[in-house]
C-alpha cells in the first residue's frame, strides 16, 4: 500500500463510505478505488481532486499528507477569487508535491491578473472570446506547429501559441469523442513539455490531465505519450518510486501495441535514466537495452505527433551516456559520447540535449575547455535552449570553479549566467 493509498483508505473509512459508494460519488469504479488503495495504481490529479471533495478533505492532505483541517476545497480565503481557489486546489493536488520548493515563488493573489496560461489551464469554461470553430485537422496542424517549435528549441514560440490551442482543444474535446480526447491529450502533453523545461508546478496538473484525456481516447499512442509526460514530471521532482510505477504500468499495458512502440521506447530510456539516478544499476542497464531493442525495430508511425521525433540511434546513445555518467562509469559514458555527433543530428532539440549532456561529462572529467566549446555550439544553434535554468546554472558553476578559462566569463554573460 502506498502512502496515498493508505491516506485514501483512512479517509474513506472515517467518512463511513464503502469503496463502491466513493466510486459512485466520483464517477469511477469500485475496482479502481481498490487499486488506488492497494497502491497498484497512483491516482492522477483529477481523481485526487474528485475523491478529496467526496471525502470532505483538502486535496493536498490526500495527495501528500500536508497538514490542514478538513474543509471545503472550494471555500474562499480573504482576498481570493474563484480562479485563485481553483489554481490553489489544483496545484496542491498534484501527485507527489511535498514541499514549498515545488510551488511558484510568487503565488497568485487577487491583485495579480491571471496570465494566458492560467486562463487556459484553470478556467472551468472558455475564457475571453470564445474560440472560433476549427476542424480536427486544423487543431491537429496547430498542435503540430507547437511540436515543431519544441523540436527546434523555440520554446518561447511554443509557450505563446499553446494557451489558445489548449482552450480550443478543451472546447472541442467533449463533442469530439475519442478523437477529441486524443487531440486534447496532445495539447496537455505539449503543455507539460513546455512547463517541465523550467520545472514549473503547472506540470503536475498538465501531465495528470494528459493521462485523463488519454484514458478517454483509448488510443495506445496517446496513452504512451501521457505516461511518458507524467513519468518525466515525477522523475524531475525526485519521485522515483512513483515514476517507476507509472513506467511499469505503461510498459505492461502497451506491450505489443505497434502505434505505441516509439514513445514506449522513449519511456523505457527515460526509466533507465531514472533508475540510474536512484542507483539501481542493473535495472538501468536492462531498461536501456529494452529501449535500444525497440529503437532497432524502427518507427511504427508515419507521422510523429510529439517533439522528440522517432526513436533513433543517437537518442539511444545519448541515454547511454547519461545513464553510465549517473552510475559513475566514466569509461562507458565516454564511449557513448564518442559515437555522437550533434552537428549531424537533424532534430535541433536532440542535438541540444547531446551537447548539454556531453558538456556535463567533459566538465566532470576536468575538460572545462571541451565543455565550454560544446555549450558555445549549443548557444549558436539553439539560443533559447542555452538560456534554460539548468544550462545557466551549469555555466555559473564553471565560472566559480574555473574563472580564468578563456572565453568562459563573456559566454556566461551572454546567456545570463552571471
Amino acid at each position: 500500500m502506498t502512502p496515498v493509498g493508505k491516506r485514501l483508505k483512512t479517509a474513506r473509512v472515517a467518512a463511513g463510505l464503502k469503496q463502491a459508494e466513493l466510486g459512485a460519488e466520483c464517477g469511477i469504479s469500485q475496482a479502481q478505488v481498490s487499486r488506488f488503495e492497494l497502491g497498484q495504481v497512483i491516482p492522477g490529479e483529477p481523481e485526487i481532486r474528485l475523491m478529496a471533495r467526496a471525502l470532505g478533505i483538502d486535496p493536498a492532505v490526500l495527495a501528500h499528507g500536508a497538514s490542514g483541517a478538513v474543509r471545503d476545497v472550494g471555500s474562499f480565503g480573504a482576498g481570493e477569487s474563484e480562479d485563485d481557489v481553483r489554481r490553489r486546489a489544483l496545484l496542491a493536488a498534484g501527485i507527489g508535491i511535498g514541499s514549498a520548493a515545488a510551488l511558484p515563488p510568487t503565488p497568485a493573489t487577487a491583485s495579480t491578473p491571471p496570465s494566458d496560461w492560467d486562463r487556459a489551464l484553470y478556467a472551468s469554461g472558455p475564457s475571453g472570446a470564445a474560440p472560433s470553430a476549427v476542424s480536427a485537422a486544423q487543431l491537429n496542424a496547430g498542435l503540430g506547429s507547437v511540436a515543431q517549435h519544441l523540436a527546434t528549441a523555440r520554446y518561447e514560440e511554443a509557450e505563446k501559441d499553446l494557451p489558445r490551442l489548449i482552450v480550443t482543444a478543451k472546447t472541442a474535446a467533449a463533442p469530439g469523442g475519442k478523437r477529441g480526447a486524443e487531440l486534447l491529450t496532445r495539447a496537455w502533453v505539449l503543455a507539460s513539455a513546455v512547463r517541465v523545461k523550467e520545472r514549473h508546478p503547472d506540470a503536475w496538473s498538465t501531465s495528470s490531465w494528459a493521462v485523463e484525456a488519454a484514458r478517454r481516447s483509448q488510443h495506445p499512442l496517446a496513452l504512451a505519450m501521457a505516461a511518458r509526460s507524467q513519468y518525466i514530471c515525477l522523475r524531475q521532482h525526485g519521485q522515483h518510486r512513483q515514476a517507476q510505477m507509472v513506467a511499469q504500468a505503461a510498459a505492461f499495458d502497451l506491450e505489443g501495441e505497434e502505434y505505441a512502440r516509439p514513445v514506449l521506447g522513449h519511456l523505457l530510456l527515460e526509466s533507465a535514466y531514472g533508475a540510474a539516478q536512484a542507483g539501481r544499476a542493473t535495472d538501468a542497464v536492462d531498461l536501456w537495452e529494452r529501449g535500444r531493442a525497440l529503437a532497432r525495430k524502427g518507427p511504427a508511425v508515419a507521422i510523429w505527433p510529439d517533439y522528440p521525433g522517432p526513436l533513433t540511434r543517437e537518442q539511444v546513445e545519448r541515454y547511454g551516456l547519461c545513464i553510465h555518467h549517473a552510475l559513475g562509469d566514466t569509461r562507458r559514458a565516454l564511449g557513448h559520447m564518442e559515437t555522437l555527433n550533434a552537428s549531424a543530428v537533424r532534430v535541433p532539440h536532440t542535438a541540444a540535449r547531446i551537447r548539454h549532456d556531453s558538456a556535463k561529462l567533459r566538465r566532470d572529467v576536468g575538460d572545462m575547455a571541451g565543455a565550454l566549446r560544446l555549450l558555445q555550439d549549443l548557444a549558436v544553434d539553439t539560443p533559447q535552449d542555452a538560456r534554460r535554468t539548468s544550462v545557466r546554472g551549469m555555466v555559473s558553476g564553471m565560472v566559480r570553479t574555473c574563472p580564468a578559462l578563456p572565453g568562459l566569463r563573456p559566454f556566461a554573460a551572454s546567456i545570463g549566467a552571471v
